[in-house]
């Protein structure tokens, strides 16, 4: 049984405040985000991204082994023009550190889902075979057929299509907990 008040210590820890505990049976997997990731993103092919993530009935298969997950929501005022690239680095390391300690509380299947494409390596190799730190790599949620305007709209938060700039983004993470 998952000790959610321990989790959400964690999380305090960490500075996560804005999230959502979900049943992953709820994550909404849908061949449409694949298709935008291969057709509209410029980290498409990157050792985190498909095509070098699972299938999409695979990622959905996934998901079904969960019985808990977190919704955690960041948010940065920034010019999507000249994106917050130190901000989101350290997003990915307290993210990183929370996905650890969950893990080390005996939550051995404790999967991260980062709130981005990974940006770890300033030169990515482009594959996870010769991936520079496949310890700490994570796919976003979108890299694994998340559609999470409405698996996030379905957990009762808030998010929209930023259409001003500069505006506040808000960025989504993923942590599977079993």
């Amino acid at each position: 049984m998952i000790n959610k008040k321990e989790i959400e210590s964690i999380l305090s820890e960490q500075g996560f405040t804005e999230y959502k505990w979900v049943n992953p049976e709820s994550i909404i997997v849908a061949h449409w985000v694949r298709v935008k990731c291969t057709f509209g993103c410029s980290d498409y092919g990157l050792g985190t991204c498909p095509p070098n993530t699972p299938t999409v009935q695979d990622c959905k298969s996934f998901f079904n082994e969960y019985k808990s997950g977190i919704i955690i929501r960041l948010n940065k005022f920034t010019d999507k023009n000249n994106y917050a690239s130190e901000w989101s680095k350290n997003m990915t390391n307290k993210l990183l550190e929370t996905e650890k300690q969950i893990f080390l509380k005996g939550y051995q299947k404790a999967f991260l889902l980062n709130q981005t494409c990974c940006g770890i390596c300033k030169d990515c190799t482009g594959n996870r075979i010769d991936c520079k730190d496949k310890k700490n790599s994570r796919p976003s949620p979108e890299a694994f057929a998340v559609d999470v305007y409405q698996t996030v709209r379905n957990a009762g938060m808030e998010i929209n299509v930023v259409s001003k700039n500069p505006s506040e983004i808000n960025r989504y993470a993923f942590i599977l907990i079993e």
